[in-house]
């Protein structure tokens, strides 16, 4: 299956779910005519764009390179842009642009997806002061089965093989969603509807697969977070997921449409990308075109 069936967020897990990705297949020939890297600035120029996302254009065609992964099959290394380095020269317009999306959705709480969102989500948290969950990843043998954490899911890793369980850390849920009831608990007369809304952020969404699975499962551990906070005091609960934000997005994945369809939430991506290929290695970018890398710049 492509993804699990949704789950009520008032109902306790009674197993671990498991979201399949599927292999993307490698361009062996040329796809498209590129333009070269030279032009990139004169195609900026001609665009639409917001500020953050040509920086981001910019910066993915200077510092990444197609590549085949053996989970996932054809994908982008940009482990030196959103891993492995902080740019804040890079990312700076992006993330202030995220930010005021998430302001404007009236984000209580964003969640990341294990060490490889956790950078550029680190960075949308302090830029918006929106406090983020990391969520874990570990195997599914290091966790007993028989008393999954609250949202539990599984997913096969997208660089190796094998699954992966990713779980949130109820104690760090518990205490970033303990300040936002007790303000709306003092707030309210007669009895209160408690309402928390929730945000995912990634550092790509490549088949919505992973975006998929949070937006179904976060409700749950934010839900048994926050009942354990009431402890027992009258309230109701209202838990909505309303936002993903992205440096990127695998458009020709229908990724955008996935989370537009299932959930209504239109995700906010730096850039949407509209094609790749790894002969000659290039990109197709929304609103530029299909473009090549910069020769000789990756770092990998």
């Amino acid at each position: 299956m492509d993804h699990a069936s949704p789950v009520e967020d008032h109902l306790p897990p009674m197993s671990i779910p498991r979201y399949d990705r599927h292999h993307e297949q490698p361009a062996e020939s040329t796809v498209a005519d590129p333009a070269p890297f030279s032009e990139l600035e004169s195609l900026l120029g001609a665009s639409t764009l917001l500020p953050g996302s040509k920086d981001l254009a910019r910066a993915v065609l200077r510092y990444a390179e197609p590549r085949i992964f053996g989970g996932g099959g054809l994908g982008l290394e940009y482990g030196p842009l959103l891993k492995t380095a902080t740019r804040p020269d890079l990312l700076r317009t992006h993330i202030a642009e995220v930010a005021a999306h998430l302001h404007q959705a009236r984000v209580d709480l964003l969640v990341v997806p294990g060490m490889s969102g956790y950078p550029i989500g680190a960075m949308y948290s302090q830029a918006s002061g929106i406090p983020a969950v990391l969520l874990k990843k570990q195997t599914h043998r290091e966790v007993s089965m028989k008393s999954p954490p609250p949202g539990a899911f599984l997913i096969p890793s997208y660089t190796g093989d094998g699954d992966t369980l990713i779980s949130a850390d109820m104690a760090a849920v518990r205490a970033m969603l303990d300040p936002i009831i007790e303000r709306q608990l003092q707030s309210a007369e007669n009895k209160p509807t408690i309402e928390i809304r929730i945000a995912g952020a990634d550092e790509i969404i490549d088949k919505a697969t992973m975006a998929t699975a949070i937006t179904e499962t976060a409700p749950i551990f934010c839900r048994a977070a926050a009942e354990s906070l009431l402890a027992g005091r009258a309230a109701d609960l209202r838990i909505t997921f309303v936002a993903w934000v992205t440096p990127l997005i695998k458009a020709y994945n229908r990724s955008q449409t996935v989370l537009s369809e299932r959930f209504g939430i239109e995700p906010f991506a730096g850039l949407a990308l509209t094609s790749l290929q790894i002969d000659p290695p290039a990109a197709g970018i929304a609103g530029l075109g299909t473009i090549a890398f910069a020769p000789g710049e990756s770092t990998t």
